[in-house]
């Protein structure tokens, strides 16, 4: 193809003015930019739902009974209905029917894809500090957290490898694979696009006259080059550049606005996914988990959680995959907070900060079962790190174990990124 060919089709005023509006987002970006990763084979997406202000998991993932008045856990507020031990599957879990009826029902529908680990320690009840050990392992700020390391490893050349829709994330060394849909990045990728050649009568923007031979004249400077190959060599990573604006335009569009509605937001997500936009998304979910007084108020925070995965899963269900049949075949959902709540009731029937904390997880490779023990004083036991039942010769999980776990599910050698630290794999299928 001649040159001047492909200056009329790529190097129009309309892409120009683009290059321009995309630059603050594609600076961050890894160049040059190498094709979708996805395309190559089998792909690993990641969904991480952050839940902030620390959960009750007595509630729901740490099976302790409600009824049992000698192990110092209470379940559940005086007065308030009484919740029960149940089974799903392989999964055992603390039911509740008045106040926490989608627990039940996500559990009936999706146990036999879920796996929920007890007992990992956060090492710390301060919100700041345990949102970063949860998430990286680490009391460090150069440490990635393992969302932005599943990018790196599955997706580092796509345009947005890490979307951050909400919610905390530490990029750590791989800050400039991470993206968050909002401020600046959100202004440049919803910016009304300039008109070109095709759509003059639905003009977007005005251009002043001083700005438009401004325009025209860089062109006729790059046009004057044509001859001599100096665009040549940088015509390629130009329209790779700008085809990767216009992904991320359609990427921002495609997302709604708010994260309440599971369903579409599964969509959504889909559809991201198999356009090679991104890889890992990260997202505050239900928050307000911080119940130092009226801890009847986890409930509804559970209720509503439940609600929102269960769409949210289900929606996956219906996506059609990159490879496989479904989205949710391709694609991990981890659900975590901070830390949990102590085992007792305080004086207000609230409950105060406590380190050992449980995770949800979902979908792909995931071993469906409950995995990881607390004690009377809701405290993690030593466990077997390959079959996460309890054993005399494991080790208690910790927030380091957990992160290495979730980085072998999906397909990283852990080592690489959390050096001497063993994963816990009992919730990966082979």
């Amino acid at each position: 193809m001649r040159m001047h060919t492909l200056f009329d089709e790529g190097l129009t005023r309309r892409n120009l003015l683009r290059l321009g509006l995309s630059g603050a987002a594609l600076a961050a970006l890894p160049w040059p930019f190498r094709g979708t990763a996805a395309a190559a084979g089998a792909p690993h997406f990641l969904v991480t739902f952050y839940c902030d202000g620390g959960w009750d998991v007595t509630q729901t993932l740490d099976p302790h009974s409600p009824t049992d008045a000698t192990d110092g856990i209470d379940v559940d507020v005086p007065g308030q209905p009484v919740s029960q031990l149940a089974s799903a599957g392989p999964l055992t879990y603390v039911a509740n029917s008045v106040a926490r009826p989608a627990v039940d029902t996500f559990f009936s529908r999706w146990a036999n894809r879920t796996a929920v680990v007890n007992g990992i320690n956060t090492r710390s009840t301060s919100h700041d500090q345990s949102r970063q050990l949860m998430l990286t392992g680490y009391l460090d700020p150069t440490r990635a957290d393992f969302a932005v390391m599943a990018a790196h490893h599955n997706g580092a050349d796509l345009p947005l490898p890490h979307l951050l829709l909400s919610g905390p994330s530490f990029g750590g060394p791989f800050a400039g694979l991470s993206g968050r849909d909002g401020g600046q990045l959100r202004t440049v990728l919803n910016y009304d696009r300039i008109p070109g050649r095709t759509d003059q009568g639905d003009a977007q923007l005005a251009v002043s006259a001083l700005g438009e031979a401004y325009i025209q004249q860089a062109l006729a400077q790059q046009q004057a080059l044509d001859g001599t190959g100096a665009l040549s060599g940088r015509l390629g990573q130009f329209t790779d550049a700008n085809g990767r604006g216009d992904r991320l335009v359609r990427l921002a569009s495609s997302l709604p606005r708010g994260d309440n509605d599971g369903a579409q937001l599964a969509t959504s997500l889909g559809a991201a996914f198999r356009a090679g936009m991104t890889t890992s998304v990260t997202i505050d979910a239900e928050g307000g988990f911080d119940t130092h007084s009226n801890n009847e108020n986890q409930s509804g925070r559970w209720d509503e959680l439940f609600s929102f995965l269960d769409a949210f899963v289900g929606g996956l269900l219906t996506e059609p995959g990159v490879a496989g049949p479904s989205m949710l075949d391709e694609t991990t959902v981890v659900v975590v907070s901070e830390f949990a709540r102590t085992p007792e009731l305080n004086g207000d029937n609230g409950k105060d900060h406590h380190p050992f904390t449980s995770a949800l997880l979902v979908g792909k490779r995931v071993r469906p079962g409950t995995f990881g023990l607390t004690d009377r004083q809701q405290e993690g036991v030593k466990v077997d790190f390959a079959t996460g039942q309890p054993s005399d010769t494991g080790l208690v999980i910790d927030v380091q174990n957990m992160v290495a776990g979730i980085l072998t599910l999906i397909g990283a050698n852990s080592a690489e990124y959390l050096t001497s630290v063993r994963p816990f794999t009992a919730m990966i299928n082979a």
